[in-house]
């Protein structure tokens, strides 16, 4: 039964994460995103991967952060990103079992980096790193719904790009000359 309700919660953070990567608004983005967290989150929990879990909801804050960031100018500041950095190093150590247990820490270091830009054109890129990382976690630890999630995710990321960052671009060079 914890393995359906597990299930549930990584259909609904399939749904939110799908929908934040074809936003084109970065808080939107972001809103899309904190949900994500909390819905991967529970899944990880329920799974008993801590290092997801813990990965997932210290994630939460950080996408907070990162959203607020554009209207408070004193979240930009250097240490704030430290403070990230800092604590997903914290949660490697107080959840490692294993060097599998990094994965979700190095994705989620990538994309806290990724996050700090302003480009929504970089956090795509970026998440497609970060999805990559999280896929092979989930392979290793049997995560059978998120091995979907993952791939789903990653096909979505590539289409997003293609649709927003390199058709468009296409197109716009194609209008300057004509």
């Amino acid at each position: 039964m914890v393995y359906y309700i597990a299930q549930l919660f990584g259909t609904l953070g399939l749904i939110v994460m799908i929908l934040s990567l074809f936003q084109k608004n970065k808080n939107k983005m972001l809103i899309f995103i904190i949900f994500n967290g909390i819905f991967f989150g529970c899944q990880y929990l329920l799974l008993k991967a801590y290092s997801g879990m813990f990965s997932n909801f210290f994630g939460i804050l950080r996408t907070y952060v990162c959203k607020e960031k554009e209207n408070k100018k004193k979240l930009e500041k250097w240490y704030v990103l430290t403070f990230f950095i800092i604590g997903y190093l914290i949660i490697g150590y107080i959840s490692y079992d294993g060097y599998i247990s990094l994965l979700p820490i190095v994705a989620e270091l990538i994309y806290v980096l990724t996050l700090w830009q302003k480009s929504v054109k970089r956090i795509r890129c970026g998440t497609l790193a970060m999805v990559i990382l999280w896929l092979v976690y989930d392979i290793i630890v049997k995560a059978y719904p998120s091995m979907l999630t993952d791939i789903i995710v990653i096909i979505s990321t590539l289409m997003a790009i293609y649709v927003n960052d390199i058709k468009k671009k296409g197109i716009d060079k194609n209008e300057k000359y004509s």
